[in-house]
């Protein structure tokens, strides 16, 4: 029979070992525990990165399609264009502001969803999104050109601060950020906001890295960078490049049409200059503009040149008027006034584009076309049909298509820049939009300066390599699309 003492200590053994028992049972709870708190916790990262994702990619499309409509919303106007943000909550809040900052400055708020036709869209930490728009691209103050070579000012950069994301040569034109949970030293306070919450004080949203040098909320740098996991940015970014608005702008088939429709007008416009001559048989056309300019986006600057058979279509005639003494009231071929006084504007009696406040028919509705699209327009005169005050000779110098018709003058459409031609710039007073070979293809790049006024252009197909569109002026001055 076992002693007590021995009983004892077999009793204290089985406590050990249940003791030991219950503290495994507790490791492996508080390791489940904490391995579910974590699971969790990664799977609400996941849904918050997720719910990000799906909002950003609404607010991106619907700037988009404000862009690619803005033409239909706005009475006059071209497409392109971007609202301003908002950023004092007055208009009233979520609302664009009706004008924000100075020409080609970029600017930095809060995403306008109500301008854009949204909710109050927020993301995974309950904070209402915020916008940079490209100078270049807002809608107030606008920029001197909005077409498809108008760059953005913005570049995006991945979360390690160096790689970007936007790639060199794909300018961005405005970004949406997810601001995400307070970070450091940012304070959410204030009544500014008061369905979103909080204020507009951009610091208090977007997120500094130091590191890198890049600070999401200074948008005069232009620089944004993208949140990491657990980081000290929590910023979460879409953007859109330039690239992407105007491929969108261009599944519209009535854009194309609206541009070749403004290129079909000019040549009617030219061909009308040379029927106003006082001789009905001096069908003299008026000189092109020079092909280099001090500055593209000038009016004035598209003055005709003297014995100059290819350039730019003209927008004042001074020089050739004094040669063909042409019965248009005043020099302005392309007019940006009213009637008035000064002999300016849409009395110059020819079927041009001209501006109006409210415009009412075609020549004014493609007169903001003409103001943005004017450096893509070129032109080119037989050698027949140069300024004169004599009778137009039958056809001996005269530009031909294709090797067959002679034909008075030509207006040529340059497409969109193809592989190698260079022209995109915030500038308007860049050097590459003097280069005829960044816009045009094959001979009519190449049969510049037409010297001999007798030159033979070209057209085809459309293709990766050629995408100009030709119209004709006839010898009995009537505009066509070239064959």
């Amino acid at each position: 029979m076992p002693s007590n003492a021995a009983i004892l200590i077999a009793c204290r053994r089985k406590q050990r070992g249940a003791a030991l028992m219950v503290m495994l049972v507790i490791l492996i709870i508080g390791a489940a525990v904490f391995l579910v708190k974590a699971l969790n916790s990664s799977e609400m990262k996941q849904a918050r990165q997720k719910h990000n994702a799906e909002v950003l990619a609404q607010a991106k499309d619907a700037l988009i399609g404000y862009a690619i409509t803005y033409g239909d919303t706005h009475t006059g106007q071209v497409y392109g264009y971007l609202p301003c943000p908002d950023f004092t909550g007055g208009n009233p809040e979520g609302s664009a502001e009706a004008s924000c900052g100075t020409k080609n400055l970029s600017q930095l708020g809060r995403l306008p969803w109500r301008t854009l036709g949204l909710p109050p869209l927020v993301d995974g930490d309950k904070e209402c999104l915020w916008y940079a728009v490209s100078g270049t691209y807002k809608n107030n103050p606008k920029t001197d050109f909005m077409n498809w070579d108008t760059n953005g000012q913005l570049q995006a950069y991945a979360s390690d601060g160096t790689t970007r994301l936007d790639g060199d040569d794909n300018q961005v034109v405005a970004v949406i950020f997810a601001p995400g949970a307070t970070q450091n030293n940012q304070s959410r306070g204030g009544g500014s906001a008061p369905v979103c919450g909080g204020n507009y004080n951009a610091s208090d949203y977007l997120d500094n890295d130091t590191v890198h040098g890049i600070n999401n909320a200074d948008v005069v740098t232009g620089h944004f960078v993208q949140g990491r996991a657990g980081g000290d940015i929590n910023d979460q970014f879409i953007f859109i490049t330039k690239q992407e608005l105007w491929a969108a702008m261009v599944k519209r088939p009535d854009f194309i049409n609206n541009l070749k429709g403004l290129a079909f007008r000019v040549a009617g416009c030219l061909a009308d200059y040379g029927l106003s001559n006082p001789d009905s048989a001096n069908k003299s056309l008026p000189w092109p503009a020079p092909l280099v300019l001090s500055d593209y986006a000038v009016n004035n600057n598209y003055d005709d040149s003297p014995n100059t058979l290819s350039g730019r279509v003209p927008y004042k005639v001074n020089t050739s008027n004094g040669i063909t003494n042409n019965d248009m009231i005043g020099d302005i071929l392309m007019p940006n006034m009213p009637n008035n006084n000064s002999g300016n504007g849409e009395s110059n009696g020819l079927n041009c584009p001209y501006s109006a406040a409210n415009p009412t028919n075609d020549f004014q509705r493609l007169y903001p076309w003409w103001d943005n699209w004017k450096d893509h327009l070129f032109y080119v005169i037989s050698y027949e049909y140069r300024p004169k005050n004599s009778d137009t000779n039958s056809c001996g110098n005269c530009v031909s298509i294709n090797g067959s018709g002679d034909y008075a003058g030509l207006v040529i459409l340059a497409g969109s820049g193809l592989a190698g031609q260079v022209r995109a710039s915030v500038a308007t007073n860049n050097s590459s939009r003097g280069v005829l070979g960044n816009y045009l293809e094959g001979r009519n790049a190449s049969n510049h300066p037409n010297s001999n006024g007798n030159a033979d252009y070209q057209t085809q197909a459309a293709s990766s390599t050629f995408n100009d569109t030709v119209y004709c002026i006839d010898t009995n001055l009537n505009p066509i699309l070239c064959p």
